[in-house]
């Protein structure tokens, strides 16, 4: 009869498997894993360019690009015009109805004029000099239809990082995370879908630190039917400038995304 343990965290009894000591570098698994019970991407692009063939697309204006940098990071840099942008995205193929969740650790080099966007999104780029969502003073402004994730922008009146989304056409909360992003502050956000059936909702996590995603800490709100259930979407990355014309950058030292396999 085959048996499982279940490992719980965040809590006061949290367990988890920890390989310490002379296991650290041993092999320590007996047997065959075959195949994790969940979709899941994993990339600390530790290879040697961005595969933009098969793994990503890479939608860069005025010489835009996304190159594996030191150490280990994907960088995009924008072209030097302004409203230059770069666009970087997987396929269109994570269904929010599966319960898709993303997760990325990421700095912005030069924060001052510009906009980032992380998260899920219904295309893998949009026209030029615009990506899925910006934030100019208190007005949220949706390229995309849907779109689910964190936004940063230096037009905004209080640019802190925020989660947002877009629902066929209608703009959600903005939900403030309560701290700005500063050159090369490190930063790992969370976005988790949960479908109840006939909607889904959206739960936002920020460590401002740069730490491992906190779930009962770091969680800065909820969106209620925060995207179309049924829309195909695509993890999606952007970096645009924002009133300067000058090339900028934005590091992502990895992306992981996991959903449901049905």
């Amino acid at each position: 009869m085959g048996q499982s343990v279940r490992i719980q965290q965040g809590g006061s009894t949290d367990r988890g498997l920890i390989f310490s000591g002379p296991a650290n570098y041993t092999g320590n698994i007996a047997g065959r894993p075959s195949y994790f019970n969940q979709v899941v991407w994993y990339d600390d692009f530790t290879g040697k360019a961005i595969d933009s063939t098969y793994d990503y697309t890479v939608a860069g204006v005025n010489s835009g690009t996304a190159t594996i940098s030191v150490p280990h990071m994907m960088t995009l840099t924008t072209g030097n015009a302004d409203n230059d942008d770069v666009d970087v995205a997987m396929g269109i193929e994570f269904y929010p109805q599966y319960d898709i969740a993303l997760e990325a650790r990421f700095r912005i080099d030069d924060v001052d004029m510009t906009a980032v966007n992380i998260g899920f999104a219904d295309a893998t780029g949009y026209a030029a000099d615009t990506i899925a969502m910006t934030y100019s003073g208190t007005t949220l402004t949706s390229t995309a239809a849907n779109f689910v994730g964190f936004l940063h922008d230096t037009a905004a009146t209080t640019s802190n990082l925020y989660g947002v989304s877009v629902n066929a056409n209608s703009d959600g909360s903005v939900i403030n995370s309560s701290s700005a992003p500063t050159d090369a502050k490190l930063y790992t956000v969370r976005v988790i879908l949960r479908d109840n059936g006939t909607t889904v909702d959206a739960f936002f996590y920020v460590n401002t630190s740069g730490h491992e995603i906190d779930p009962i800490n770091d969680k800065i709100g909820t969106e209620i039917t925060a995207v179309a259930r049924t829309t195909a979407l695509c993890p999606y990355i952007a970096l645009i400038n924002h009133g300067e014309s000058a090339a900028n950058t934005l590091d992502v030292d990895y992306i992981k995304v996991w959903s449901k396999r049905y």
